[in-house]
């Protein structure tokens, strides 16, 4: 039977594992992958398939709150993660933080097309526009800040959230990646908007590039680019 105390640390770590998956199910390789991961003491699992993607991790936040759950970890069903993810994120003690995945389809300049980390900072152009520019630069194994980070290997803390909800935020996750977007170009996708408002609250978002991360195609992309299934 465990002690009180061990009782008291695994409900501050109690975690809502939230899989967004495609109505065509997860791959062989992904439920492999996913049954090996260490979860933490306290867990449960929720399954999101047939949703908007903001829809669906809008859903997943709020029943992190209502179920009284710590933590809220998303996973999509095209991320392979190294077994010790969960812990591994968890140890920095960080509200919002992310394994490391590059781009499942390359970025192309030219005739050479590149797979680019999704971790992104703002940078103004040359033409004074703001962009998005992905961090290429930095050391293997540390903790990137980063003003966008990718919901697809995820760990929030519910005080962001709640610091949302007491701000008027009722969508943390939302697609505003429109040709109606004002000023033209400004729109994000539902992983970047959440970003966005979690920054405008005082939150920081930080990649612990130690998870390094496989994305799922056809075939997958690591950190050494496109490699083939073996």
């Amino acid at each position: 039977m465990p002690f009180s105390w061990e009782l008291v640390r695994a409900r501050q770590d109690a975690t809502l594992i939230a899989i967004v998956v495609p109505p065509f199910g997860v791959s062989v390789d992904w439920a492999l992958s996913f049954g090996n991961m260490d979860k933490p003491p306290l867990w449960d699992i929720m399954r999101l398939s047939g949703l908007p993607w903001d829809c669906a991790r809008t859903q997943a936040a709020n029943q992190c709150l209502n179920g009284g759950y710590q933590w809220l970890f998303q996973i999509d069903a095209d991320i392979l993660t190294p077994k010790n993810c969960i812990p591994r994120l968890m140890s920095h003690r960080l509200p919002i933080v992310s394994g490391l995945y590059y781009q499942r389809f390359p970025t192309w300049t030219g005739i050479s097309g590149d797979y680019l980390p999704c971790m992104f900072n703002e940078v103004a152009g040359a033409d004074g526009k703001v962009g998005k520019q992905a961090i290429t630069e930095f050391q293997p194994g540390s903790l990137v800040e980063a003003h966008y980070v990718p919901a697809g290997c995820l760990l929030i803390h519910r005080s962001v959230f709640e610091r949302m909800l007491g701000a008027g935020i009722k969508e943390f996750f939302k697609w505003t990646l429109t040709a109606a977007s004002e000023p033209p170009g400004s729109g994000r996708s539902e992983d970047f908007e959440f970003c966005a408002r979690a920054r405008a609250l005082g939150f920081k978002c930080f990649v612990s590039t130690d998870i390094a991360c496989q994305h799922e195609t056809h075939s997958k992309v690591t950190t050494k680019g496109l490699e083939p299934k073996i």
